[in-house]
């Protein structure tokens, strides 16, 4: 970026905006958010970028903010590079300020993970040396465009301009599940896994139903055990499947091409083949699964939207547990609960809700008997995952760009509708003007868009975009 005279413009009295707008404002400072970042500052000694994060910790998000120790990274440290060109980065950095002895192979603290982003951003800032890099704890809950730049209306009252806007707002907060008698103000049900109310006050030796079976139920399980909770963990969701476990895996050829299903059933047959001919040859399935890691956001989009349907209503779980596995290290903890009785884990759905002096009364339909059973626990903890119906979430900026038609619905209403530069299409299906989107809001037109090996490709991807625009830009007006 070679304009020397963008700086940060940010009034909060009396509305007044100062004629430069910066040059690029991101909208979420977890990974996503600081990613991008590290790789316009990298890229360009000249930019100006912003951060508005509306916690206290930047590079950080919900996955990297744990205090839990014992809360692994779900990728080995082989595969955790935030830089796209420097493969080993982050097993490097980790020898240097955590572990010398670190593999790529190894499972590390996720809290030593977010260590690392924000140490990167921090040392790209510095090398910023004719451009300007702030952040703003602060929620940004409006834009308005006026065909040149951006206004970002913050909570606070405050108003930023930025020539360019990438949202890079993470996961958003799990909906609570619906079910007969769940009213608002439950004083034993925990909306969000990681609230600090999840675990307060809770009895020791009493009992606790985690609601879902993925990846948060697992490190809510792992959570409750280094806290020292000697009770009993239920953990129920309609299919009763938790996470695999990470395990050396032979690599495995990549299989899907251009012949291959445009179908759910015909690719689950396919797998299936491809798993049944590595066990033939001695193989783990896992070979199979991670030879489709590098196709998968092209297999998704290659599928008609109808398949895409059945592809979430049919398999998603089945393909969830097998995809996004744990280190072998919370195996061992969960299987280690359940060995001792107190984790036990159900399939069903719940049918009815309720509160007394005793504690929550859940009632679930069991999925493989249809009989109905009954729980009677301290707490209920919602740990469905991460809401993608961006419709459904109470965020004031996703609302706002819905009802302004700058944004619309990705398909089947997961994240944002996005083109293939990362911009955000309107309700006209056209890019609304230097409006990006990074990382989980892109999940309804990638679907695989979660994990770090993902997102730091698009980080890089949208960087070089971003850069092109403004540098060709700038030499017009050169002219």
């Amino acid at each position: 970026m070679k304009n020397g005279r963008s700086q940060i413009a940010i009034d909060g009295s009396n509305g007044h905006h100062p004629a430069a707008p910066l040059n690029v404002a991101i909208i979420g400072g977890g990974f996503s958010g600081a990613a991008l970042a590290v790789h316009l500052l990298r890229a360009d000694s000249s930019a100006n970028v912003a951060i508005i994060e509306k916690s206290s910790r930047l590079a950080r998000g919900i996955a990297y903010n744990t205090p839990y120790e014992r809360h692994l990274l779900n990728i080995p440290a082989g595969n955790m590079s935030a830089l796209c060109d420097e493969p080993n980065h982050f097993l490097q950095w980790v020898r240097t300020h955590h572990d010398a002895a670190a593999g790529k192979g190894s499972f590390l603290p996720r809290a030593i993970y977010g260590k690392y982003i924000e140490s990167l951003l921090n040392d790209s800032a510095a090398r910023n040396g004719g451009g300007q890099f702030q952040s703003f704890q602060d929620e940004a809950v409006a834009l308005d465009h006026d065909g040149s730049s951006f206004t970002i209306q913050m909570k606070s009252g405050k108003a930023l301009l930025a020539e360019t806007v990438v949202l890079a707002l993470g996961n958003l907060p799990p909906r609570d599940p619906e079910f007969s008698g769940l009213v608002n103000g439950a004083k034993k049900f925990v909306s969000f896994a990681w609230s600090p109310a999840a675990l307060e006050d809770l009895p020791n030796d009493g009992g606790v139903l985690l609601v879902g079976s993925g990846l948060t139920s697992v490190d809510m399980a792992v959570a409750l055990d280094a806290w020292g909770f000697r009770g009993t963990i239920h953990i129920l969701s309609r299919h009763g499947l938790m996470p695999q476990c990470h395990k050396d895996a032979c690599q495995w050829a990549q299989f899907w091409n251009e012949d291959s299903p445009r179908t759910a059933r015909g690719l689950l047959r396919l797998i299936r083949e491809q798993v049944r001919d590595a066990a033939t040859a001695g193989m783990d399935w896992r070979g199979v699964i991670d030879a489709l890691r590098p196709a998968t956001q092209g297999i998704w989009r290659s599928l008609p939207n109808d398949e895409r349907r059945r592809f979430l209503r049919h398999a998603r779980a089945y393909w969830e547990i097998h995809r996004h596995r744990i280190a072998p290290e919370i195996d061992e903890v969960v299987s280690r609960l359940r060995g001792e009785g107190r984790l036990h884990v159900h399939a069903g759905r719940i049918t009815s809700y309720s509160e007394d002096e005793r504690g929550a009364d859940v009632a679930f339909r069991c999925r493989r008997s249809g009989g109905q059973r009954k729980l009677l626990v301290d707490r209920v903890i919602n740990c469905t995952g991460s809401e993608f119906d961006c419709r459904r979430t109470q965020d004031p900026l996703l609302a706002n760009l819905l009802a302004a038609g700058m944004a619309k619905p990705g398909p089947l209403s997961l994240g944002l509708d996005i083109d293939s530069t990362g911009a955000v299409l309107n309700r006209n299906e056209l890019p609304t003007p230097s409006l990006y989107a990074i990382g989980p809001l892109r999940k309804g037109t990638s679907w695989e868009t979660t994990a770090v090996p993902e997102i730091r490709k698009q980080a890089s991807e949208l960087g070089q975009q971003i850069l092109r625009k403004f540098n060709s830009a700038f030499q017009v007006v050169a002219r």
